[in-house]
């Protein structure tokens, strides 16, 4: 390539060390390449905005946010209370019902355990009678 074609390359500093350098030397004694240089230069300010003020950014931020709702502050609570009181009311109207012992019932069953009980202790102290 022609140093003439580097301008663009140079201005953007796409350059190698090498050809930087050999650009720089062309561009001490080349005016139309320091002319596009400048041209270059005010191009790039010219496209560059400008910085807003601190203070127009925070006016601005703060008529365009717009604050939580109560409900998406707490949403992640309501939704798990809802869904605790929903599974309450499932679970007490789908679970078993247990009914409740009547008096014969409860009699026979604890017949029952104390007459193992007793057979579990005869056996054991029938073993100790043997040792002893």
């Amino acid at each position: 390539m022609k140093p003439c074609k580097d301008v663009l390359l140079y201005a953007q500093g796409d350059l190698s060390a090498v050809q930087k350098m050999a650009f720089e030397a062309h561009l001490k004694t080349c005016p139309s390449c320091q002319a596009e240089l400048k041209f270059l230069a005010k191009l790039d300010e010219s496209l560059t905005p400008p910085a807003a003020p601190q203070r127009v950014v925070d006016q601005l931020f703060a008529r365009t946010t717009r604050k939580k709702s109560v409900w998406a502050q707490f949403k992640w609570a309501w939704t798990a209370g809802v869904l605790a009181v929903c599974a309450g009311v499932f679970l007490m109207t789908f679970s078993p019902v247990r009914q409740a012992f009547d008096a014969q019932e409860l009699v026979a069953y604890m017949s029952e355990s104390v007459e193992d009980e007793y057979s579990i202790f005869a056996d054991e102290l029938t073993d100790m009678e043997d040792y002893l």
